[in-house]
């Protein structure tokens, strides 16, 4: 008999994705209960979106799982992109160890999506804040006054349509959402002229000790790119680019095949799982519309080059966490959910502008124009600040929030990401920063003889104060010195690990 739903949560999400579970996890991190309703009858089988980048890193350390998914995927530290049609050259080299003065176990971390909603699954069930219903497809929302009413359909036993009111609701349901299309929410931008391919195939044989990622560009025009990742030992992902449009979802075997051998070399495979897809750019002019909101693909999808669509909405899922755990039961929610939209938005549309910005470089560029980029970007990273600046972009370290109501840019560093400095505790032992943060909000005293903060930083507001300098944590980088414009100020850390302002002393 299918267990009873409770009739009220402070909130329901849509979508049991990624997004959807990271934003269960968050919320019952900062004590707040909620839904998660699902229509597919499990999570997803499929490997989808494998890379997870530092940023995103960054929320799983702060909901205590991270040390799960590094043990589950594969941490590249060292990226080489190799050139299968050339004996292996390198087309370009990213040595993410260059981070390590700002970053824990820099990297990116390879893990199939299906095995990133499974632990997030296994997290939020742990938390027993959070009840995950599979088979329950929400059919419409109404909002009232004090919150929504979600209308769904239920499959199996028990009651095949329910109710439930919730404070409020999050659409966490994907690029097709039923959430952005029941409250109107528009969806504006492009479909790109490429149709890709992708098929994980497993691979039996001494290929699979190949160098990887790989790719191989043998005709001249757009489109030519056939590409190799290596997903975990025996399964790789094939990736071909064609400018086709028309034809059918499914790929035959045969093809599949083809694009194998070119870029791994002949040799038979088994097909696991294959598809045609399109690449769109799109964007929700709001991600907030009253009690509801949109986060993830609900809110905005963008060119998967790059591996950062599923990593933007996780970070939307940690942003709103604290902000909606704020919100619920408060008398500062419109102050919160209009800075998680004017944030989100705005963090967003440069990420769509980054991943276009390689899409058409990459993906729809003539051939000749991609090898010279390729030699420009290979002589340009052997500079060393550019090469920082390069690794900082693709880890999503730069993004920075602009002006909203939580954020007043005049501050310094408002807005930035909290570096992760290895320092040196009292008793000799080295500790990362991020390690000493609460789930909550913050304050770093760096240097200076007094503990009163300055105004705007009472302590009443925050979960911890950590002090570096006198009495406190050495921090040898002088990363959080320079934050602070001098040897004596504060930082204000809020709980996304986004710098709220900086201020010396003097």
């Amino acid at each position: 008999m299918t267990a009873p739903l409770r009739p009220t949560t402070p909130v329901a999400i849509v979508g049991a994705g990624p997004v959807g579970l990271a934003l269960a996890l968050g919320l019952a991190r900062h004590g707040v209960d909620s839904v998660v309703l699902e229509r597919n009858p499990t999570t997803s089988a499929h490997s989808k979106a494998a890379g997870i980048h530092v940023r995103t890193r960054d929320a799983l350390r702060r909901w205590g799982i991270e040390d799960r998914f590094l043990a589950a995927g594969h941490l590249v530290t060292d990226l080489v992109l190799h050139d299968a049609g050339r004996q292996d050259h390198a087309l370009f080299h990213l040595d993410f160890r260059r981070l390590e003065d700002e970053v824990h176990r820099p990297g990116l971390l390879v893990l199939e999506q299906s095995e990133t909603e499974r632990l997030l699954l296994e997290a939020v069930r742990e938390t027993a804040r959070c009840e995950v219903v599979f088979g329950a497809e929400v059919t419409d929302l109404e909002p009232h006054e004090d919150g929504v009413r979600v209308r769904f359909r239920r499959e199996g036993e028990g009651p095949p349509d329910g109710l439930m009111d919730a404070e409020y609701v999050v659409g966490c349901d994907g690029a097709s959402s039923t959430v952005r299309d029941v409250i109107g929410a528009g969806f504006e931008g492009r479909t790109y002229r490429l149709r890709p391919m992708l098929a994980d195939v497993a691979v039996h044989d001494a290929r699979d000790d190949l160098p990887w990622p790989r790719l191989v560009d043998r005709r001249a025009g757009p489109g030519g790119l056939t590409a190799g990742l290596r997903l975990r030992r025996g399964l790789w992902r094939i990736i071909h680019l064609t400018t086709r449009t028309d034809g059918p979802d499914d790929v035959p075997d045969e093809e599949v095949q083809r694009r194998v051998d070119a870029v791994l070399g002949e040799g038979p495979v088994d097909v696991v799982w294959s598809s045609r897809f399109r690449i769109h750019r799109r964007s929700s002019p709001r991600f907030r519309h009253g009690r509801i909101l949109l986060a993830g693909d609900a809110a905005h999808v963008h060119s998967p080059v790059g591996g950062q669509g599923m990593n933007a909405g996780i970070q939307d899922a940690s942003s709103l966490a604290w902000q909606l755990a704020g919100a619920v039961g408060g008398d500062d929610a419109d102050r919160l959910l209009d800075a998680y939209d004017a944030e989100r938005r705005a963090v967003v549309g440069g990420v769509s502008r980054f991943t276009d910005a390689l899409t058409r470089v990459y993906l729809q560029a003539p051939r000749w124009l991609r090898r010279t980029v390729f030699t420009v970007q290979r002589s340009a990273l052997r500079i060393p600040a550019v090469h920082r600046r390069a690794l900082r972009r693709m880890a999503m370290l730069d993004l920075r929030l602009p002006a909203s109501p939580l954020v007043d840019r005049a501050d310094r560093a408002a807005g930035t990401r909290l570096p992760d400095p290895l320092l040196i505790a009292p008793d000799g032992c080295e500790r990362r920063l991020h390690q000493l943060l609460p789930v909550g909000p913050a304050l770093v005293r760096v240097g200076g003889e007094t503990d009163d903060p300055p105004n705007g930083g009472d302590e009443a507001d925050v979960e911890a104060v950590i002090r570096i300098g006198p009495g406190g944590h050495h921090d040898p980088s002088g990363l959080l010195r320079g934050l602070t414009g001098g040897d004596d100020g504060w930082v204000l850390v809020r709980p996304d690990g986004c710098v709220a302002w900086a201020r010396s002393d003097c």
